[in-house]
């Protein structure tokens, strides 16, 4: 039977070689699955960021609602502070101007 190696030391770096290599492949399997789901996550934070740019023009938009007349009278009415003849008469008022 031949000797692959001559040397112990040969031996030694050659094994050493190969932990090395299965290694790095070990590290590169991981870091592909890490990449998928980094991908993934990556893609639902952009999602959360269009959802919230979304929300903020509909806040905009109940904000200048919240400034109108209509709005502040169905407010009122909603919590009782003002009664339907108030109301008909402010539009009376409002509709002699």
């Amino acid at each position: 039977m031949e000797r692959i190696f001559y040397r112990k030391s040969t031996a030694a770096i050659f094994v050493a070689a190969i932990l090395i290599l299965v290694l790095l492949l070990c590290m590169l399997l991981v870091t592909l699955t890490q990449m998928s789901s980094l991908n993934a996550r990556a893609k639902e934070m952009a999602e959360l960021i269009q959802e919230a740019r979304n929300d903020e023009t509909k806040l905009q938009e109940l904000l200048e609602y919240m400034q109108t007349n209509d709005y502040v009278r169905k407010w009122a009415e909603a919590h009782e502070r003002i009664s339907e003849d108030d109301i008909s008469w402010v539009e009376k008022k409002l509709s002699q101007n």
